[in-house]
């Protein structure tokens, strides 16, 4: 983890480019065309991959967001969350949602985790560890189950 007003700093997220990536966000988070919405979110900075669906409503942190990886064929539903920092401590970390993986409705995923190869997340789990490649995890805090 590092702190997050040196990483905005260093990497351009303050002022009017946070503002317009503030703005990207909104419109991504409620338009239709699922095409659209990926450019928006690429346009914020965020990492994404071939093949990926992001879910209307899906909250892809917008304070850091190219700290947010979505490798290819990577399914995310509706109102999901991500989020790579954390106000409280003032960190940001990593978010990686490895190739093929699938996020449920409603899951939420916190910085510093990797959500591993073909893994499921269930809906409305919050994954606060990282999650192994071909498993599924549910629940709160997100736990195995296979």
């Amino acid at each position: 983890m590092i702190n997050k007003k040196e990483f905005q700093a260093q990497n351009n997220l303050r002022g009017l480019n946070k503002i317009r990536i503030k703005f990207l966000h909104r419109i991504a988070r409620n338009i239709l065309s699922p095409k659209i919405r990926l450019k928006l979110y690429k346009w914020m900075g965020i990492s994404i991959g071939e093949n990926v669906f992001i879910g209307t409503e899906t909250f892809l942190d917008d304070e850091v967001p190219n700290l947010i990886t979505i490798e290819k064929n990577v399914v995310i539903a509706f109102r999901v969350t991500i989020v790579a920092h954390d106000d409280t401590n003032g960190k940001v970390a990593p978010v990686i949602v490895k190739e093929g993986a699938y996020i449920g409705t409603g899951a939420i995923i916190t910085m510093g985790t990797e959500i591993g190869k073909n893994a499921i997340v269930g809906a409305g789990a919050v994954v606060t560890k990282n999650v192994p490649e071909n498993s599924t995890v549910v629940g709160v805090p997100a736990k195995i189950i296979d």
